[in-house]
Order: structure tokens, then sequence, then C-alpha cells
């Protein structure tokens, strides 16, 4: 591309709307051009922020994870907060056709705002558009979480019938009518969570003493023979015989273990051995869940606690940070694992037998029963 069509092309862009011809054309000449095929990441996630992008021709497409945040088309420019602050790329930017854009480095860029400092005050007013643009994007996200929260919390009700449900007593009939009210009563509960959140409300996490073999016992009866991952596998549980009742959230802690059950089961060939044990040590509690399966690769094993990252193809990425948020933030205990490709992976939780829990709710929860 000509210089001048160089010229022509930032004059289009709001970052360099304060900058003279003359500066323009210095700068124009002073940058270099990249060409991407379709398919080719021009940036990556996580990685350093150095240059930020113009696209003149072509399609970009930007994201995070596995979800597409926004496509952008010329003439339009990506990666500018390395103009701000010298941190990882928050996304990955892959061109969606063959594509051609202007490479901008950010010392240059920064070198032309000091013979031009009015420009500073152009480029705030320009990312301040630009990250209001992006709350206003999450908040109508949010609110079209919370109406899909709302509506399922009514569709609860369907489930109501399960209360004057006819079974014989002592029948597997039973026993089944059991578990779909017990999992009924935990997607309310979890449900009401999720729209206390978003009240800013604190719902009652059900922080009592219980007993820990019991939940257990529990899962064996209705989890580990129902889930659809855990049924082919043979799950052995070693309980301490001195495990005492001591106090945590029993939802909760139910999620966890199923949790660290399912990607033991998934990482395991079918008939495959789980062990779960459970003993005290030091005034805690010490719950693991070891499995002699595909074992965790060194460049993931930094990773799996990140957000929506999984190595999975349907997974979502959000099993184990919800595992180490409830352990940590909400029982102030700690979750850690070893692994060994093709031997398998221990995932060690720790809570204290101290514990109490958070601070008094302000707000009561409303249970389907």
């Amino acid at each position: 591309m000509k210089g001048e069509d160089r010229i022509r092309a930032l004059q289009q862009v709001d970052l360099f709307s304060s900058f003279s011809v003359a500066d323009l054309r210095s700068f124009a000449f002073s940058i270099d051009e990249v060409h991407c095929q379709a398919g080719e990441i021009l940036l990556c996630e996580g990685a350093a922020g150095e240059d930020f992008f113009v696209l003149l021709q072509g399609r970009l497409v930007v994201s995070k994870g596995k979800r597409i945040l926004s496509e952008i088309v010329p003439v339009d420019y990506v990666g500018e907060m390395a103009i701000i602050e010298a941190k990882p790329r928050s996304a990955t930017v892959k061109a969606a056709e063959q594509s051609l854009l202007l490479r901008v480095p950010t010392p240059l860029f920064k070198g032309c705002l000091v013979n031009n400092p009015q420009a500073l005050l152009s480029i705030m007013k320009i990312l301040s558009h630009r990250l209001r643009l992006d709350n206003e994007m999450i908040s109508r996200e949010f609110e079209q979480i919370t109406i899909l929260v709302h509506d399922m919390k009514n569709l609860l009700s369907l489930f109501l019938f399960l209360d004057n449900f006819p079974v014989e007593k002592g029948s597997n009939q039973e026993k089944y009518v059991r578990y779909m009210k017990m999992a009924r009563n935990h997607i309310a509960a979890l449900v009401e969570q999720a729209l206390a959140n978003v009240k800013n409300l604190v719902v009652p996490e059900g922080f009592v003493c219980n007993s820990l073999p019991v939940l257990i016992n529990e899962m064996c009866e209705s989890d580990f023979i129902t889930h659809p991952d855990l049924q082919d596998k043979r799950i052995q549980v070693k309980l301490a015989d001195d495990l005492p009742d001591f106090c945590f959230a029993r939802l909760q802690l139910r999620l966890v273990l199923l949790n660290l059950l399912i990607n033991a089961a998934q990482a395991s060939d079918r008939g495959a051995l789980i062990e779960l044990s459970a003993q005290v040590s030091d005034n805690r509690v010490v719950i693991k869940v070891e499995d002699h399966g595909h074992g965790i690769t060194e460049d993931v094993a930094g990773r799996i606690f990140d957000a929506h990252f999984t190595t999975k193809v349907t997974g979502n990425g959000l099993g184990l940070l919800s595992c180490k948020q409830i352990v940590e933030k909400k029982h102030g205990g700690t979750i850690s694992f070893v692994s060994k490709p093709d031997i398998g992976t221990i995932f060690t939780v720790s809570l204290p037998l101290s514990g109490a829990g958070p601070a008094v709710p302000l707000h009561q929860t409303a249970q389907v029963n």
C-alpha cells in the first residue's frame, strides 16, 4: 500500500483524529504492513501486548476461550490497550478471511504523542467510549442470564407433583422419586442463589454441623449409580473411622465432590478404579479423589483452575473453578492436585474442622418443597 493510501486510511481511525497531516505522514511511513491468511491468529490470549493493529482489509474475529466476543471490519483497530498498559492480551484475534493490517508499535505511537499532547485527551475519550460499550454489552448479557434463571425457577414448580406421587414404600420407585425430589431442591437452591447474586443479597449457604460420611453415602446411592460418567466406573470409598461432624455447606461440598469425581471418570477408561477417601489431619478434614487415568500434562496443569479453560470438546471450563471458589472462598480450605501423565491424578481438598462459614446472611432463601 502506498504511503498516501496509508495516510487516508489512518485519517478514518478515531485514535489518530487529532494528528496533523504532517504527523500522519511521518507516522505512516514508519509502520509495517501485516498480511494474515484466513484462520491465522493475529493476537493470542495471554501473550505479551506490545503493538496494536489497524485493519484495512478483511475481517477479524475476537474470542475468549470458546466464546466469540465481536467481529472487526475495516477501518478499525485491535489491541489498543497495549497503549495504556503492558499487560497480556485479554483475548484472541483471528483472521476470518484474508486480511491486511498496519502494525503500530506502541513506543512509536507514544513518541508521536510527545509532539501532540492534545491527542491524549482524544484517546482517553475514545477508550472511555469503548469501555462504556463493553459495559452495556455485559449488562445486556447479564439481563438475559437473569431472565433465564428466573424462568428456570418457574419451571421447577412443575416438579411439585413428586411430593404426592404414589409409590410403594421400600420400592426402587420410592428411592428414585426421593432422588428426583432431592435434585429438584438442590437446583431450586442454586437458582435462588443466582437470583440473590443479581440483587446483591446474601443467601444462607447452609453452613451447619454436617456429617461427611452421611453425605458421601447419599452420593453412593444416587450420583454414583445415576450419573452417566460414573455408572461404568468402580468407585471405592475409604473413610476414616474417626471422622467427626463439622461445619460445612452440604450442597456446596456435594458439588465439589461430584465435579472432582466426574473429572476423574472422564479421564479414566471404562471400568477403571476411582478412589474417594477422607481422614483427619492437623485439625483438618482431608478429602482425596484419586484416579488412574490419563493424567494432566505440564502445559495444562497451570491453567486448570482458570475460567473457561478446558481440554474437553464439550466442556465449559467452570467445574474446577467452582470447586476452587467453594473450597477456598466459602470454606477457608485449600484444593490442590498432583498428576503424572498416563499414571493418574490425585485431587486433595483440605477443610478446617473449626470453620464456621460466612457471616450471618441478610436474605432468607425460598425453597421448593
